[in-house]
């Protein structure tokens, strides 16, 4: 009887080879991921921004740790560099008219709160990010610029150009709200018409803090005329 050779069956699965993951370089990446922070602000994610760049999540995080390295290195900011930014800013002021440097300086404080408020408020959500001396050193330069702050109103009001007040609290009120416009301008940046123009508000804040609400009171009518009128 002949015998006839039967060939092995190979029934082991060929594995299709795996391609290259896509690669982008980091500025093209930047670029993407400053795009994205700029539509969606504060609530954009890794994944949205991986998503757009075309890379995987883990990829963004092999380059940038957190989201806070992303959007600091996207943004292009320097937390180290705020307190010195701040402190230039007042520095600027001494030959400017009373109005005008006000304008120049919330215009300027709004700018950096653009990139620096929304940076601070990721690193308030994971407290991971933020040890005590960075924090600490945070509320000290925060301390010194209202000080600062504070004498250049001071000065102000030794040349008469404020009424004599309590120079911190002028300060606070400054910032403070130049901080809530800050806020709004993250937290409601995508319902249209529920934050004025930043120009707007600036010409109107300046002209509210320099000016106040009240209607001025007409001048007293003298006595003799009073009684005029009543007789």
């Amino acid at each position: 009887m002949r015998r006839v050779a039967i060939s092995p069956t190979n029934n082991t699965k060929q594995v299709p080879k795996r391609g290259r993951p896509p690669t982008i370089d980091s500025e093209k990446l930047l670029q993407v991921a400053r795009e994205v922070f700029l539509e969606r602000g504060i609530r954009a994610t890794t994944s949205e921004v991986a998503e757009r760049a075309g890379v995987s999540e883990g990829a963004l995080f092999h380059r940038f740790k957190s989201k806070e390295g992303l959007f600091s290195a996207a943004m292009q900011h320097d937390q180290n560099a705020v307190p010195q930014m701040l402190m230039q800013a007042l520095g600027n002021l001494s030959e400017l008219d009373l109005s005008d440097a006000l304008v120049k300086l919330a215009t300027t404080l709004l700018e950096i709160g653009r990139t620096a408020l929304p940076l601070m408020m990721m690193s308030w959500s994971n407290p991971n990010l933020c040890g005590a001396t960075p924090c600490d050193a945070n509320r000290a330069n925060f301390r010194a610029f209202i000080k600062q702050l504070g004498s250049y109103f001071e000065s102000q009001m030794a040349r008469g150009a404020l009424r004599p007040l309590d120079a911190e609290v002028l300060a606070r009120t400054f910032v403070g709200s130049l901080h809530h416009y800050c806020m709004s301008r993250i937290l409601m940046a995508d319902q249209p018409g529920a934050v004025i123009p930043e120009g707007m508000f600036v010409r109107g804040f300046v002209d509210l803090l320099l000016n106040g609400a009240v209607q001025p009171s007409s001048p007293a009518t003298p006595a003799r005329n009073r009684r005029a009128e009543r007789g």
